[in-house]
C-alpha cells in the first residue's frame, strides 16, 4: 500500500503545481487585458482630443478677410489634413488593440477552462487519497469483512 500512497503524492505534487501554474498564466494573462484595456482608452482620449480640435479648426474657417483669408484658410486646411491623418492612425490602433483584447480574452478564458479541469483533477484525487485512506482504516480495524 506504501507504494500507492507515494504515486498519490507525486500525482498531487503534479496536479497542485498545474494548478499553481494556470493560476499564474491567468493573473499574467489578466493584467495584459488590463494593460490592452488602459491603451485603448488612451487612444480613445486622444481620438476624442483630435475630433475637438477639428471642431475648433473648422470654427475658425472663413473668419478673416481678404488676402488673409486665403492664407489662414490654407493653414487651417493643412492642419485639418494633419489632423485627420492622425486621427485614423489612432482609430487604427485602436481597432488593432481591440483585435489583440478580443484574442487575450480567448486566451485568458481557455486558461481558465483549462485552470477548472486541472481543479477537478485535484480534488478528485484527493478525494480518492481520503476514501483510500478510509478503507485502509477499516481494514487495519478488522471491520471489512473477507469474501
Amino acid at each position: 500500500m506504501p507504494v500507492l500512497v507515494t504515486g498519490w503524492c507525486c500525482s498531487k505534487a503534479m496536479d497542485k503545481a498545474r494548478v499553481t501554474r494556470l493560476r499564474r498564466i491567468m493573473k499574467v494573462q489578466e493584467q495584459k487585458e488590463q494593460m490592452i484595456k488602459y491603451d485603448v482608452a488612451v487612444l480613445d482620449s486622444e481620438i476624442t482630443r483630435c475630433a475637438d480640435e477639428e471642431e475648433e479648426l473648422t470654427s475658425h474657417w472663413g473668419r478673416h478677410e481678404g488676402a488673409l483669408r486665403e492664407v489662414m484658410n490654407r493653414a487651417i486646411s493643412r492642419r485639418l489634413e494633419t489632423n485627420n491623418r492622425k486621427k485614423s492612425l489612432k482609430e487604427k490602433q485602436k481597432q488593432q488593440l481591440l483585435e489583440k483584447l478580443l484574442d487575450q480574452k480567448r486566451q485568458t478564458s481557455m486558461t481558465e477552462k483549462h485552470h477548472g479541469k486541472a481543479l477537478v483533477t485535484l480534488n478528485r484525487s484527493e478525494e480518492r487519497k481520503q476514501l483510500q485512506e478510509i478503507a485502509e482504516l477499516h481494514v487495519a480495524t478488522g471491520k471489512v469483512r473477507s469474501r
